[in-house]
């Protein structure tokens, strides 16, 4: 992958990359995984000092507002990094 290049995912968002791995940047890593009744989602962060990830896992059932609930987790996340 180039420099700079434009990385778009789904749902219309676009991401700027200046590195080969998007894996390698600081920040929230966030994977979201359909399962029955809801959705897991799931926050990696490095940790260079221990060269070790963090994982934090989550559970968002079907009855609750997917976005507000992901925004939640996300400043959560946001802040504990901090």
């Amino acid at each position: 992958m180039e420099a700079n290049s434009l990385i778009k995912p789904r749902r219309g968002l676009s991401v700027q990359s200046n590195s080969d791995s998007i894996d390698g940047h600081a920040g929230l890593n966030i994977t979201v995984m359909s399962a029955i009744g809801g959705k897991i989602i799931t926050f990696r962060h490095y940790d260079r000092r221990t060269d070790d990830n963090k994982y934090r896992h989550y559970v968002i059932p079907d009855e609750l507002d997917f976005e507000r609930e992901l925004g939640k987790m996300i400043t959560m996340e946001s802040i504990r990094q901090a």
